[in-house]
């Protein structure tokens, strides 16, 4: 079972930031405004701050300040003005999907949960919110939980490879493994009417087959989603571990070399690779792969 990513990108609608609708002094407003065109947004962020310091009880400067903090890659202070401004003016729906974004990308998901709770009792009909939520949901293995806002995506959007890919990977959590197949599959029937295809559907149906022993088939459907996207490194690096497993060890080398690259930080498939090696004789490339392993790993820790 492999968890999906969690992160909520915020989009072009909740990163507005108009200079000229903050009550500014002309001279603050007209530098600000050149910070945004620049995407100077240590500038930005410099000039809101000392506006907000100037006047704390200001939501609108203290949720550009926010925006500001969020382009600028500094998260943890971006929730922080989003919530000082909440207390002071409701935010708007936009704003607080800005703010569980935050929330996530601070790896606090329990945090954006309740945001995104809210978000889906006050617009019910919003599947974007719902299947966000069935993501944070399946992130904290409440599978049931994700399944059931899954589906309610599903139903406001029936044609979503995405929310149908959801769904299967919830079923796959709740050990319903027929069924989360038979999903796999919906999505990628869906995915091939677009013309923008996804690897994912491929993928954990790829996984999923891994997992129940069927090896021949797992390649075929992981091998599926390189062809829709030949740098998938997830994809890859699952891919090695089938040819490994199939005994094809030259093929799962190649596959997990190119996982590498793709996936520089990930220590597993320094550690798969320096196995392999060792498995076919190659001592001096299987020490140099474990040894990149232990170094990734603490790096991490």
């Amino acid at each position: 079972m492999v968890l999906a990513s969690a992160l909520l990108i915020a989009e072009d609608r909740e990163l507005t930031l108009d200079p000229a609708n903050l009550g500014l002094p002309a001279s603050e407003a007209n530098a600000l405004a050149m910070a945004i065109r620049t995407e100077a947004w240590t500038t930005a962020e410099d000039i809101l701050f000392m506006a907000a310091d100037a006047d704390s009880a200001n939501a609108k400067v203290l949720r550009a300040l926010g925006v500001a903090h969020y382009q600028a890659g500094r998260y943890f202070p971006a929730a922080s003005a989003l919530k000082r401004s909440d207390a002071i003016r409701t935010l708007s729906q936009n704003e607080r999907f800005l703010l569980a974004s935050s929330y996530l990308r601070i790896r606090r998901g329990h945090w954006a949960r309740a945001e995104l709770e809210r978000l889906v009792e006050e617009h019910p009909d919003n599947g974007r919110y719902r299947h966000s939520l069935a993501r944070i949901y399946y992130d904290q293995q409440r599978f049931v939980d994700a399944a059931q806002s899954a589906r309610e995506s599903i139903r406001l959007d029936p044609t979503s490879v995405e929310a149908h890919d959801l769904l299967g990977q919830c079923l796959e959590g709740m050990g319903d493994f027929s069924q989360a197949t038979n999903v796999y599959n919906h999505a990628i029937s869906l995915d091939e009417q677009n013309e923008v295809r996804s690897p994912w559907p491929h993928f954990h149906l790829g996984s999923l087959l891994h997992d129940l022993g069927h090896l021949a088939t797992a390649e075929v459907s992981l091998g599926t989603a390189l062809q829709v996207d030949a740098e998938h490194g997830p994809s890859l690096r699952e891919l090695g571990i089938v040819y490994q497993k199939s005994g094809k060890l030259d093929a799962a080398v190649e596959a997990l070399q190119a996982a590498g690259r793709l996936l520089p930080d990930d220590p597993s498939i320094q550690y798969l690779l320096g196995r392999i090696h060792l498995q076919r004789g190659d001592a001096v490339r299987g020490e140099i792969a474990l040894e990149r392993f232990r170094e990734i790993s603490d790096r991490e820790h």
